[in-house]
């Protein structure tokens, strides 16, 4: 199989852990591609979020258009099916005009959300799902992992080896604000 010519490809990807210089390099490709930059990053998605996260500054978004920066507010909720969705509208308003994207970060969830598309997620009252998460907060992962293993004991089993924290709390949050597990409803 042969590999697409450059002019046939819509989006780029610079992953990579923290602090290697992929701000530097994307500044830099980003011009040479006809490319503008999406953030593949779970934290910088958040207004006011600027100091740790490595989020490009102003001088930096100014070379270059940046998008996936200060979505949502700290205390909101994103999941990475909202972010597939967002960058999804992002990369069809930038074939549109005919640009192309690279994509720049270190969150592979995020990334894997967009190649392999997640679930249908089902619609959750904003209201409940925050009031919900709030008690959940209050307890210890393994207290949380032994609620999860009775409603869910496929999610539990397969967060025991790659959940944090976050993925947990939304596996709770299905069953809890549904009825059906994570499970379920990646099934179907």
């Amino acid at each position: 199989m042969n590999a697409p010519r450059a002019d046939e490809v819509d989006a780029y990807a610079l992953v990579g852990p923290t602090a290697v210089g992929k701000t530097a390099l994307s500044l830099a490709l980003a011009p040479a591609l006809g490319a503008e930059i999406i953030s593949l990053d779970s934290r910088q998605i958040y207004r006011g979020m600027d100091i740790g996260t490595a989020k490009a500054t102003p001088e930096e978004r100014a070379r270059v258009p940046h998008h996936g920066l200060d979505l949502v507010d700290p205390n909101e909720v994103f999941s990475a099916g909202a972010y597939a969705r967002y960058v999804r509208g992002v990369l069809a308003e930038l074939r549109a005009r005919g640009h192309r994207a690279l994509l720049v970060g270190g969150t592979g969830f995020y990334l894997r959300a967009l190649t392999h598309p997640l679930f249908a997620e089902p619609p959750l009252d904003p209201e409940r799902r925050r009031a919900l998460r709030v008690q959940l907060e209050r307890h210890d992962d393994a207290t949380l992992r032994r609620w999860l293993a009775a409603l869910d004991p496929e999610s539990a089993a397969r967060l025991a080896r790659w959940g944090g924290r976050q993925r947990l709390l939304r596996a709770l949050e299905l069953p809890l604000l549904t009825g059906r597990p994570l499970s379920w409803w990646q099934r179907h």
